[in-house]
């Protein structure tokens, strides 16, 4: 009978000592104020981008739906614009369109970009060669040149846009996760799988890639930032899509308005683009230092 008690404990006793998912992730949590504040600011917007019609009191495109260039009241908490259009209801529309166009140039940017600064740090010769000389010619062109002339290739549309930041993005991490590859590939696991007979390619997908997978995270977190920039930027510019967008409602013919004294007009989509971007650069910081050795608390 003592026996079966102790083998019981024995049994149960790993499962007391070991901390749960949940208490590890309220210790990260309170380690990185942070980041957490960052991580619910973009949940926000991308909640609102996801269920924005059913959110907006009213049709983003509807004109005089009240007195053009009224303030912020109970009944339009953001204002008019001097359309008489209802500047909440476009802020709301604005976020899908906004993390939309970012979300898709980064996914396809930034992760096409890394892919190829790790294979380029692992493989080497010709290869390495040939990326980083093309990651050189792109950085000599100042970023917003660079989207002009891409914008101007590929035409008006989502797609254009889409694209044009993508390419913008595609070697912004390139040599931080070249360096990180060249460090991994020279690991004493590395030459174990080496030893055992397995392939270069094999090590290259199922042991390196895994391990600098975190910083691929982290760099496309803080890019998405950049991206929402970029965006705004084109639009603001009037190179955007024909759609409601943030910077499309801080563009030329609006901040001439705000400068009369209807503040209102830029200022909450401004305020908008702001949140998002800290939010991407909070949570890339803290993303960094949970994954990075060197800098965990």
């Amino acid at each position: 009978m003592a026996a079966t008690t102790a083998a019981s404990r024995l049994d149960f006793a790993p499962a007391y000592r070991r901390p749960g998912i949940l208490r590890r992730l309220g210790r990260t949590a309170r380690q990185h104020p942070a980041g957490v504040f960052g991580f619910f600011v973009l949940v926000l917007f991308v909640v609102t981008g996801l269920f924005g019609p059913a959110l907006a009191p009213y049709d983003p495109d509807a004109l005089s739906v009240g007195r053009p260039l009224e303030g912020p009241s109970l009944q339009h908490p953001f204002g008019l614009n001097q359309n008489g259009q209802d500047m909440f209801s476009r802020v709301i529309a604005g976020a899908r369109v906004s993390l939309i166009i970012s979300s898709a140039a980064i996914f396809i940017g930034a992760a096409s970009g890394a892919f190829l600064g790790i294979l380029g740090g692992y493989y080497g010769r010709w290869l390495d060669y040939i990326i980083q000389r093309s990651g050189e010619a792109f950085a000599a062109f100042p970023s917003l040149v660079l989207y002009f002339m891409l914008r101007a290739a590929l035409g008006p549309g989502i797609e254009a846009i889409i694209a044009a930041i993508a390419i913008g993005a595609l070697f912004g991490g390139n040599r931080v996760l070249r360096s990180a590859t060249i460090i991994e590939a020279r690991q004493t696991y590395v030459e174990a799988a080496r030893a055992i007979g397995c392939s270069e390619w094999r090590i290259f997908i199922r042991h390196v890639v895994p391990n600098v997978l975190p910083l691929v995270i982290v760099i496309m977190s803080g890019a998405l930032g950049g991206a929402i920039l970029a965006e705004s930027a084109l639009s603001f510019l009037g190179l955007g899509p024909d759609v409601v967008s943030w910077g499309r409602d801080m563009s030329g013919q609006n901040l001439s308005i705000a400068r009369t004294g209807y503040w209102h007009v830029v200022v909450f989509p401004g305020i908008a683009i702001s949140l998002v971007v800290l939010g991407a650069n909070l949570l890339g910081d803290s993303l960094r230092d949970i994954w990075d050795p060197r800098l965990r608390r």
